[in-house]
């Protein structure tokens, strides 16, 4: 009898921690901190000031950071639209993100403009539309501050477009985070 409780209560363990890691993995989560990351990793192995923008950065001397980095986000935001089916848009949007890498900022600029507009005005839109109303006066707070963040930049000049994107990374990141956590819808 002893040795089915300890059995038991084993099984019990394994289980929780299971459970604990499978909660810990979801794909919010690291799609979030591979968000955030991004243009931390680029300042890194970069040998000079921050670039102007996130793009600016595809022609870097280790130019693998920037594009592996921002190949897992799309792919992250791709899977995370396949997996959980009702969220199709996420897929839309990791294919935006795909085409900021394919086309670089430079060489295809109108294109590259028109997957960068769509991408992050894209994931504004998502967190304001897709939104039970009594989350909504938190949804449109991040979303003025993804727009705040681009006025700064585009109207007044200050900063640059870099920091504003890594605003805008950041603020979609909080939004996977929390609700991966149930907090938000």
């Amino acid at each position: 009898m002893e040795l089915r409780q300890i059995a038991y209560t084993a099984r019990q363990r394994v289980e929780t921690t299971f459970d604990g890691i499978k909660r810990f993995s979801k794909l919010e989560r690291v799609l979030a901190l591979v968000c955030i990351l991004i243009p931390a990793l680029l300042i890194i192995f970069d040998n000079g000031p921050v670039r102007p923008s996130i793009s600016a950065y595809y022609d870097m001397e280790k130019n693998q950071v920037y594009y592996f980095s921002l190949t897992v986000a799309s792919m992250l935001f791709i899977v995370n639209g396949i997996v959980k089916r009702k969220k199709i848009y996420n897929t839309i949007l990791g294919i935006m993100l795909a085409g900021l890498i394919l086309f670089n900022h430079e060489d295809a600029c109108v294109l590259h403009f028109i997957f960068a507009a769509i991408f992050f005005s894209g994931n504004a839109l998502v967190m304001v539309i897709y939104t039970p109303r009594k989350e909504l006066w938190f949804k449109i707070l991040l979303v003025l501050c993804i727009v705040i963040s681009m006025l700064v930049f585009f109207i007044f000049k200050w900063g640059t477009l870099f920091f504003a994107e890594w605003l805008s990374f950041t603020i979609i990141a909080v939004h996977y985070v929390l609700e991966s956590l149930g907090l938000i819808h």
